[in-house]
């Protein structure tokens, strides 16, 4: 029988660096949906599709980090 404890856990969960770049993706999403309702925000969806990049980015620096860190908190 497997216990938990066997460190088969390890790189699959949440760290700080996938919430915080799937909070930036969802503000960018929020910004463009909000730049199509409204024209003058709509001069700022070049910079509301970089804010989506740099939540992506942020996502698969965290993704990237979370295999690496063999580290289990329990």
């Amino acid at each position: 029988m497997k216990l938990i404890s066997d460190h088969s856990m390890v790189g699959t969960g949440f760290n700080g660096e996938v919430i915080s770049g799937i909070s930036l993706t969802v503000f960018g999403i929020m910004l463009v949906i909000y730049g199509m309702v409204n024209e003058v925000a709509a001069i700022l969806i070049p910079a509301d599709i970089m804010i989506i990049a740099i939540g992506v980015a942020v996502i698969v620096v965290g993704v990237f980090t979370n295999r690496k860190n063999t580290v289990i908190h329990s």
